[in-house]
């Protein structure tokens, strides 16, 4: 029975009698024993039940109003249909629509057995919109809390959705099951394209505080992280420093995120992208939908001329140096980051030559300078990549974190390691080592797509960076092929002589050698904003 404190109308007590009614089962649950009743609905309330399921709400007993409580509506995004598109449909090659202002790509794929699609959305802004990223990562932030919520019954539906950021402007995702896509997504770009102030109001300040803790948690970096950060300050020229954004964002406010919102949808263009379990025609009504909706809202259009970049800075012939000191008092790591810039590869044979030696040197590289000499915590190398598709810019590093020892020697230790590649490390495999590295690059450039979603990913990159190239990995796995051991021995003797920047975090453990000399006879660089504005920037590579 319920305690004396309890409501009674909080409280249900549903004893086990010794007889079942007719028609009703006693069960035991088999983890843990536990005894239940399973028992059929009386009639009226099943008749109530039903009623409710057709929307309807049902009297209470004497004429009463009905209860509150009742069956919530069916949801509108739970697909219905999962038919497949019929097998002999013409399955067009990634094609662009030409009847209007909008772009529009698609393609019909039905070859892997799931009613299922994927669309992209990506409106495209001018560079005053796009830079403001601290309004925009708020409008993203407050957004996505919105259409979590409001939205829920779609992702009940199997269905699922993003909005982020993109160096030209913003992007929707939308994917599931391909009845009810549509229906999601002109719901999300009228979103995006409209200001609804009163959903937004409650959820700003929240958001705006943690976008600032976020923020701040950027002053309590770890020296390799900070190396890297500064990297990416010297190498592209239209990024905010953490200090400029922080700065913004605790002087935002909804009303400044309502001008924001305007900026942003005055001058669109729009790129559409469909795929998967959808008609051509089904495809083409969608997009003539979103230009629709999108011509309502916008202004103007937007040439692609004007649309924002992001450019690279090009580094000079030589050696530059970035010292910073720790901006945490706890900080007593260093951090050692060097980089080498190669240029824009593209899918030429220089670039899968780096591919391989990158793989030849990873483990030797770790070997030697975490293994053996134990220079830090973190040690680790790659390629670096800035810019998108033909015009990307790939570069080298070698990053070490480490408690012992300042950043000076680190430089020092990896100039002396990487000298010593070329005979000690790649001269030295045999025929077959190098087969094996070269093979397992390859068979991964020429693996299928396993899923519709990586199909999807991978054809929508190739629109995203305009190369419009859907064979960009098997040129490349060609190139793999034709790389041999001599070449890659010789990118490896002229890597250390390439444009080079260096990024030397000092831990407060080492602030005592703050200037020492590193022997490389790098250049000092002063101020990184002095440095990125003195830098030429790459130019775009055009579609051939």
């Amino acid at each position: 029975p319920p305690e004396e404190d309890d409501e009674a109308d909080s409280v249900c007590v549903v004893p086990l009698p010794p007889s079942l009614p007719p028609g009703s089962q006693r069960l035991t649950e088999p983890y843990y024993g536990v005894q239940y009743e399973r028992r059929p609905i009386a009639s009226p309330l099943r008749e109530k039940l039903q009623a409710a399921r057709r929307g309807e709400r049902m009297p209470a007993a004497g004429g009463a109003p009905a209860p509150p409580l009742h069956l919530p509506a069916p949801n509108p995004f739970f697909a219905t249909e999962l038919e497949m598109k019929e097998e002999g449909e013409p399955q067009p090659a990634l094609q662009a629509g030409e009847a209007s202002d909008a772009v529009h790509w698609h393609a019909t794929e039905v070859a892997f057995g799931r009613p299922k699609a994927h669309v992209v959305l990506h409106l495209a802004c001018p560079a005053e919109a796009v830079s403001d990223v601290t309004h925009m990562n708020l409008w993203m932030a407050v957004l996505d809390e919105h259409l979590a919520t409001a939205l829920y019954p779609a992702a009940l539906a199997g269905l699922s959705w993003s909005v982020s950021r993109h160096t030209s402007g913003a992007v929707l995702r939308v994917s599931g099951f391909s009845h009810k896509l549509p229906r999601l997504l002109l719901t999300l770009a009228d979103q995006l394209l409209r200001w609804d102030g009163a959903a937004y109001a409650p959820r700003f300040e929240p958001r705006r505080e943690k976008h600032v803790r976020e923020l701040q948690g950027h002053f309590k970096q770890t020296s390799d992280r900070l190396a890297l950060y500064y990297l990416h300050l010297l190498l592209e020229p239209t990024r905010l420093p953490k200090e400029a954004q922080l700065e913004a964002a605790r002087a935002a406010t909804l009303d400044s995120l309502a001008a924001f919102h305007a900026r942003f949808v005055r001058r669109l263009k729009l790129l559409v992208f469909t795929y998967g379990n959808l008609a051509a025609a089904d495809a083409a009504a969608i997009a003539a939908e979103l230009e629709s909706r999108v011509s309502a809202a916008r202004e103007a259009t937007l040439p692609r001329s004007d649309w924002a970049d992001s450019p690279v800075t090009q580094v000079r012939a030589g050696a530059w140096r970035l010292t910073m000191r720790p901006l945490s008092a706890e900080e007593k790591n260093s951090g050692c980051l060097l980089y080498y810039q190669l240029g824009q590869l593209d899918v030429r044979p220089e670039r899968a030559q780096l591919l391989v030696l990158l793989r030849l040197l990873q483990q030797p590289l770790f070997a030697e300078l975490r293994t053996k000499q134990q220079l830090g915590y973190v040690v680790r190398s790659d390629e670096m990549r800035h810019g998108s598709g033909r015009s990307c810019v790939s570069g080298v590093y070698v990053l070490i974190l480490s408690k012992d020892f300042a950043p000076p020697q680190l430089q020092r230790s990896i100039d002396d390691y990487l000298r010593t590649v070329p005979e000690a490390v790649i001269g030295a495999l045999t025929a077959d080592e190098f087969q094996t590295a070269r093979g397992a690059l390859v068979t991964r450039f020429r693996e299928p797509d396993r899923t519709l979603a990586e199909a999807f990913s991978r054809r929508w990159t190739a629109i995203e960076e305009e190369t419009y190239d859907w064979a960009r990995r098997a040129k490349l796995a060609d190139a793999l092929e034709a790389v041999t051991l001599e070449q890659v021995r010789a990118l490896a003797a002229r890597l250390t002589s390439a444009p080079r920047l260096a990024v030397h975090v000092f831990g407060n453990n080492h602030l005592a050698a703050f200037g020492e000399n590193d022997g490389s006879g790098s250049v000092a660089i002063d101020s990184w904003e002095a440095w990125r504005a003195a830098q030429d920037v790459w130019g775009d590579v055009e579609l051939q």
